[in-house]
């Protein structure tokens, strides 16, 4: 019996069930679930954004998230249709920005980390299992989904955040179904399941470009005459060679690097060349001048499978990993893809009633009837109701395992100690915050609103000196200053003089 809780409560007895639809896609990507619900004068109940959202089938709970959109439309009889849209846990996830930068810390131990900082805490990580070791990572502002993701693209993995808030992040393919299907277990309904051989993939022949790998020891040699002080190198070589001249040896720096004064000759790894300073010129001679040390080679294999290619012809593929650095892990590489896409691609699928299955999950098809015994991923479950009165199937996508192999040797170098993973360029992460403050200025300003006026009380002080009328005054021109001493400004027609 399929249940539907929102924000805990029971809903389903008013949920249009015929509506009802869930998609789960592989991993990392945003399960959805979608349904309506009809608002009229019986039903008052409207669905509103950012409710939290169960489904359950029986006891088993088939999705947990938050309701992200809901549409109205009006229809007859005073009714209205809210169109509920939902997203899983990773809609909560993407609250927050991650920026933070990690040196010499495992996957386990960061993602720990981000959930801590860069979420609200109802996050767990019971099921993040990688100790593999990130040399460096920066994370500039991304969501945390974003953020798991760079992750796992780093270390090969594959991740998703389960209906009960908890983050997976495990080697991909190690996930197994509830369940398997054979011939008239029940598992399926009949008549449903198929499987399509797709060739338009298929690779049988491969090309492999890998990184530098070590030779035997090689000498070139060289003539000198005497002037000549720069001799280019036919090998790059992976060390500092030695070098004779007329069968003695010199001693040999790093060019730009050493000191000029200390060395007779210089060796330059990028640009390939020996060079001489003045002074310890070679004299003329043939082969007098012999330079010896171990050389570089792109490493380039060919692996084919001489069966697939008397079946179907020759289909040629040229990959470059530069990771591979040994003869040995090429090859292992190429046949890693040989064995992937030697026969193309079998993609399939099937419908059921039994719940428990998600993508990224590993279920094992046997079908005499239909010639098949294989491994598949599965891509997506997708969950419809068939009729209003609750007749419900579960639609399954499948895709062949046979790329697991490659993918085990892709994770398997990435285990190797000497191998470091790590994100290139160097990003400078910028965690400098503006606030915005407001600032309230208050003045108290007492005004009289009465009817009755005031009266205020002015005292008004004035020093008044006499003076006797024998008092000597000297007139001068003005201006002036108030009287000083003897001295008054002079008038003359009503206007000071001067």
């Amino acid at each position: 019996m399929i249940t539907i809780q929102i924000d805990s409560v029971d809903k389903s007895s008013i949920i249009e069930f015929g509506s009802v639809k869930k998609k789960d896609v592989i991993n990392q990507q945003t399960d959805t679930l979608e349904f309506d619900i009809v608002y009229h004068p019986g039903q008052t109940f409207r669905p509103e954004a950012n409710s939290e959202v169960e489904m359950y089938d029986g006891a088993t709970k088939e999705f947990g998230g938050k309701i992200h959109q809901v549409t109205k439309q009006i229809e007859s009889g005073n009714r209205v249709r809210y169109k509920v849209r939902c997203k899983d846990y990773s809609y909560d996830l993407d609250r927050e920005l991650a920026i933070e930068g990690y040196e010499d810390e495992t996957v386990n131990d960061i993602i720990a980390d981000i959930l801590s900082n860069f979420t609200d805490g109802s996050f767990t990580d019971t099921n993040v299992d990688c100790a593999l070791t990130i040399k460096k990572v920066t994370f500039d502002r991304i969501s945390v989904t974003a953020s798991l993701q760079k992750l796992a693209d780093l270390v090969g993995y594959s991740w998703y955040v389960d209906y009960d808030k908890d983050i997976h992040f495990f080697e991909k393919n190690t996930e197994v179904a509830p369940f398997n299907l054979t011939d008239g277990d029940g598992n399926f309904i009949t008549d449903s399941l198929n499987a399509n051989n797709d060739l338009s993939q298929i690779k049988n022949r491969v090309f492999v470009k890998g990184g530098e790998i070590e030779g035997s020891v090689r000498s070139e040699l060289f003539d000198g005459d005497g002037t000549k002080l720069l001799f280019r190198l036919g090998n790059k070589f992976s060390t500092k060679p030695t070098v004779e001249v007329d069968g003695s040896p010199v001693t040999v720096g790093i060019d730009y690097l050493d000191d000029e004064a200390s060395f007779d000759c210089f060796w330059d790894f990028n640009q390939k060349y020996i060079r001489f300073k003045v002074g310890t010129v070679p004299g003329a001679d043939t082969d007098n001048i012999e330079v010896e040390g171990i050389p570089l080679f792109n490493l380039v294999i060919q692996v084919e499978d001489p069966d697939s290619i008397l079946e179907y012809g020759i289909f040629e593929f040229a990959k470059t990993n530069k990771e591979l650095k040994s003869r040995e892990e090429a090859v292992s590489y190429a046949r890693a893809e040989l064995e992937a896409y030697k026969d193309g691609v079998v993609e399939g699928g099937f419908e059921t009633y039994e719940s428990g299955l998600r993508s990224g999950q590993v279920i094992t098809v046997t079908s005499t009837l239909m010639d098949i015994s294989e491994d598949f991923l599965i891509q997506s479950v997708h969950f419809l109701m068939k009729t209003v009165d609750g007749t419900y199937l579960y639609k399954i996508k499948l895709a062949t395992m046979r790329t697991i192999g490659l993918t085990d040797f892709l994770i398997s170098l990435i285990k190797l100690e000497d191998r470091l993973i790590e994100e290139t360029g160097d990003v400078i992460l910028e965690k400098t915050v503006f606030p915005i403050e407001n600032v309230e200025i208050s003045d108290d300003i007492d005004i009289n609103t009465d009817d009755i006026p005031k009266t205020e009380s002015i005292d008004v002080e004035e020093d008044l000196t006499v003076q006797a009328l024998d008092y000597p005054v000297i007139f001068v021109a003005g201006p002036c200053p108030a009287p000083d001493g003897y001295k008054r400004v002079a008038i003359a027609d009503g206007s000071r003089a001067g």
